[in-house]
């Protein structure tokens, strides 16, 4: 029993003294930011940039050694959210509602200290982009049950936003009340999206219970937790933000293991990471051969097409358009050499983007 005493005593002391070096490498994290605001304030005219966010994710998977691996990147994503607000606050726009899957995902990905702003359409998250009114911005690009959202796949070709990240989440949607005893759910408040995606388990489980449209799933958190007969429907960022309430039930959707990835958009391209992925976009001639032919130079140079999709195009300039993604950076050599080489056999060619390819679903 001594010695059981004794390893205890040592296990304390161990995450006293790590929790102290977690502490104090967070201050010297605060301090070298302060010191690089203080730089930009001297030298407004001067180019001084911090390591990128992909930049320290690849940095801190190198010298991890015993922290879980998928607890990793969101513990880090967290640090770099709160010193970006040291910097400037965060503008986020996202495809609401609030609450959603968007805004879980960009919570993900910014972390919490981000300033989200839910909007209605993909047009009005690129516009909110484009006219500088949010920093970034992140819309649903495909699920694995539907496959790509024609609104999103227009917005990337008709605009000058890039694709400068993806995070691909679970599409799991929870039910939460004040009491979390199923027995007491009369009502279940939740958004639009959240009920078509769970009406008919809903309405197996809870056959009484009325199903009512609100705004959000934030609204819907809200009205729950006022009213003691009702749940609210939402993703996991419902329990985040109103953490009084409690889960009746997990994952109420009627399609289980649907996931949706995600596009992180912005006006500034990732620098190289060395494990990179490019989307392009295509217009053709229409001519037999046409798309085997602008895909060659890939092929030629050993570079993997990991998607190619096709789309109408709007207007009368194109036919169709060819939505493209490779392996590789647009500034490697053989990914450049070989869209310079598509470019001239192409009616039209743009590079969407070029990011790092994501580790992990969340």
């Amino acid at each position: 029993m001594s010695d059981a005493r004794d390893e205890m005593a040592k296990i304390r002391a161990a995450i006293e003294q790590a929790d102290g070096d977690l502490i104090s490498a967070l201050d010297a994290r605060a301090r070298a930011v302060r010191s690089f605001i203080a730089l930009r304030e001297r030298d407004p005219e001067g180019y001084h940039a911090l390591p990128s966010a992909a930049e320290v994710l690849a940095r801190v998977r190198e010298l991890r050694q015993d922290f879980p691996a998928a607890g990793l990147e969101p513990v880090v994503r967290e640090v770099l959210g709160v010193c970006s607000e040291m910097i400037a606050p965060l503008q986020v726009a996202v495809l609401g509602p609030e609450g959603g899957l968007a805004h879980l995902a960009g919570r993900r990905w910014f972390g919490a200290r981000a300033q989200f702003r839910a909007l209605a359409t993909v047009g009005d998250v690129f516009a909110e982009l484009e006219k500088g009114r949010a920093a970034h911005a992140l819309v649903p690009f495909e699920t694995s049950s539907d496959g790509a959202l024609s609104a999103t796949l227009h917005a990337l070709t008709e605009t000058r936003v890039k694709v400068v990240g993806e995070i691909t989440l679970a599409n799991g949607w929870h039910l939460y009340s004040g009491t979390g005893n199923a027995g007491d759910v009369e009502k279940i408040y939740g958004a639009a999206t959240a009920l078509v995606a769970c009406e008919r388990a809903l309405k197996v489980e809870f056959p009484r219970a009325a199903l009512l449209d609100v705004r959000s799933g934030v609204v819907a958190a809200q009205l729950a937790l006022e009213d003691h007969g009702a749940a609210a429907l939402g993703s996991d960022i419902v329990h985040e933000l109103i953490t009084e309430l409690r889960v009746v039930k997990r994952n109420v959707e009627d399609e289980a293991g649907v996931q949706s990835r995600f596009v992180v958009l912005g006006n500034q391209q990732p620098r190289r990471t060395g494990t990179d992925r490019t989307m392009i976009v295509l217009a053709l001639s229409g001519e037999p051969g046409s798309l085997y032919a602008a895909l060659q130079p890939f092929a030629e140079r050993g570079i993997n097409l990991t998607r190619l999709e096709s789309r109408p195009a709007r207007g009368d300039e194109w036919h169709d358009v060819f939505f493209v993604e490779l392996d590789g950076h647009v500034s490697d050599r053989p990914v450049l050499t070989a869209i310079d080489e598509v470019k001239a056999r192409a009616r039209h060619l743009k590079v969407v983007g070029s990011f790092p390819r994501p580790t992990e679903t969340r």
